[in-house]
């Protein structure tokens, strides 16, 4: 079995992240600001003053597979079947965490299938809470959203650590390690035939393209330990703004919320970025998804506003990258996932 395994358990300074050959693709913020405010501690906020006290499970999945090597699936016109493995492997807690399939840089609906005869219900998102070696094996099961007869396209699983978790209220708005993401490796789909239908998913393609602020990479020369090279020449950076840059949480008016998307360094890379609410894709000016081609030295900035009628009070609003067409091949930096922000309606 060809695996990546996950291990998240919290000793008293240590916060320790297995891989197995499959690697892995670890979010480039992963944590919000960690301030602690007056009051109760949320766990998020309990986890950064002392990660001791906060078990986050531990577990392994991946691909089911004859050899290491990177898997080739076919699309033939019929589903495709990928056969997958989850394990829970602390020995205290319940290991949860939430399942993304990713084809061809874009979010993916699929069913689990362990028994032909009862599949799950099509969803983007599956989610899974594992005793200590607690073990399921089980299809992973779908129709390519994007592809064409003679295409080959990456596809890649992801983890969303512990998905349930928010904030109690807008005054706590941290996520800490909450949400983290780490995938596997890229594998391949081949397609031997065209997708049947004509409802494909809709990019939008007009960024606004600009040089990256000298603020910017001045912070980004502070990670730098040996100046042999640029940090941002190799290290691709996707995020999401609160309209007020000095809050930590996006705040709606009049049932509309305004952000600001951007992506930047890097390869030249092409990525098509999803934004999730309550881990449910939604529309970005009419758009499915933001596809961006990043070049040296610049920034990508998409202004939105998304309509917060039909949300609850609090909800969890972030934004995915992964790399599209033969970019799988070389660009390992993928997915990437911007910090998990409150988005307070």
């Amino acid at each position: 079995m060809r695996k990546i395994v996950l291990a998240i358990m919290m000793s008293v300074s240590l916060c320790l992240l297995l891989a197995g050959c499959f690697g892995s693709a670890k979010e480039t913020t992963v944590n919000n600001n960690l301030n602690s405010s007056p009051g109760e501690d949320s766990p998020a906020d309990i986890f950064a003053n002392d990660p001791s006290q906060i078990g986050m499970g531990m577990f392994s999945y991946g691909i089911v597979a004859p050899n290491d090597d990177q898997q080739v699936y076919e699309y033939t016109g019929e589903e495709v079947h990928i056969p997958f493995k989850v394990t829970g492997l602390d020995e205290e807690v319940s290991s949860d965490f939430g399942l993304l399939v990713f084809v061809d840089g874009l979010a993916q609906p699929y069913r689990i299938q362990a028994n032909p005869a009862e599949p799950s219900a099509e969803q983007l998102m599956h989610k899974f809470s594992l005793k200590y070696e607690e073990t399921e094996e089980f299809d992973i099961v779908f129709t390519p959203v994007s592809g064409q007869k003679g295409d080959k396209v990456g596809v890649v699983f992801a983890t969303i650590l512990q998905p349930d978790y928010k904030p109690e209220n807008e005054n706590k708005p941290n996520y800490g390690i909450y949400h983290s993401l780490s995938a596997t490796l890229s594998q391949e789909i081949e397609f031997q035939a065209d997708l049947s239908g004509d409802k494909m998913l809709q990019p939008y393609k007009d960024a606004v393209t600009e040089d990256i602020p000298e603020e910017i990479k001045n912070q980004a020369e502070t990670v730098l330990t040996d100046g042999s090279s640029d940090y941002l020449d190799e290290t691709t950076v996707n995020e999401l703004l609160p309209e007020d840059p000095d809050q930590n949480l996006i705040t709606a008016a009049n049932g509309k919320a305004k952000l600001k998307f951007r992506i930047y360094g890097g390869l030249e890379t092409t990525y098509r970025t999803t934004i999730f609410v309550n881990h449910t894709p939604v529309q970005v000016k009419g758009a499915d998804y933001i596809e961006t081609t990043l070049q040296k030295g610049k920034m990508n900035t998409v202004e939105i506003e998304l309509d917060t009628s039909a949300y609850d009070k609090l909800n969890t609003i972030y934004a995915i990258s992964v790399v599209s067409g033969k970019d799988y091949l070389t660009n390992n930096n993928s997915p990437l996932k911007t910090k998990s922000l409150l988005l307070y309606n």
